[in-house]
């Protein structure tokens, strides 16, 4: 009994009742499952406001207090985000009518947070992939490339254009003829994002199975190795 004391076989055995528990759902919604939400989120948001918590009271308050060799500068750099954290913390109180006015301080922080975001977000996405992407579907529509590769690259044009086409808000031409131009290049870009999601979920699909299955090795494995434990 001794090798069941064991940290590590203790922590194996807690993580494979969670697993069953979560495995539970697979016979309908009950409170074993339930339960072990509540501690997955409770742990997490734990961990997370523990962590925040140490973080701050560690580093942030001793620079803002001096501690160290903190310049002015550095102070201000530290306090400005602790107040915007303190003015989201006021958010809290907008079911409260009497603080409901001061709860619209709130709002510089959640302004401050989408305006930062949205910015990032986008000059990302046009450095990160719109712009990389026009230029690899421009340099690979080249008559100095092998047959297969100028292929491949006026296929992704196609694709290209056409999956932008789907989401244009721009109305129909009224001539005949580009619309039926436009609801052929419409369909083939329906057709390369029914693709490209199939792809992607399909890789999720199986990077899932995938951990499914290893897990449940694991507790096959550990089974093993708990069964000579008891005997003994």
């Amino acid at each position: 009994m001794e090798g069941l004391l064991d940290p590590q076989i203790v922590g194996m055995l807690i993580g494979v009742v969670i697993s069953l528990m979560i495995f539970s759902y697979l016979l309908g919604d009950n409170i074993l499952y339930r339960w072990a939400l509540a501690l997955l989120v409770g742990s997490s948001v734990g961990y997370a406001l523990g962590m925040a918590w140490l973080f701050i009271l560690r580093d942030w308050f001793s620079i803002i207090l001096g501690a160290g060799t903190a310049s002015v500068l550095e102070r201000i750099v530290y306090v400005a985000p602790l107040i915007l954290g303190v003015l989201l913390l006021l958010k809290g109180l907008v079911n409260i009518k009497s603080m409901r006015q001061i709860a619209l301080l709130g709002n510089i922080s959640i302004g401050y947070l989408l305006g930062v975001g949205s910015g990032v977000a986008i000059s990302g996405a046009l450095t990160g992939t719109l712009i990389p992407q026009m230029l690899a579907t421009g340099n690979a529509v080249s008559l100095n490339q092998p047959p297969d590769r100028l292929l491949m690259g006026v296929s992704a044009m196609i694709g290209t254009i056409a999956s932008l086409i789907v989401f244009s808000p721009r109305q129909k031409p009224q001539n005949k003829s580009l619309q039926v131009l436009w609801r052929g290049m419409t369909w083939v870009g329906r057709l390369f994002i029914t693709l490209a999601l199939a792809v992607v979920f399909s890789g999720a699909i199986t990077t899932a199975m995938t951990l499914l299955i290893d897990h449940i090795w694991q507790i096959i494995a550990f089974i093993e190795e708990l069964i000579p434990l008891i005997g003994g």
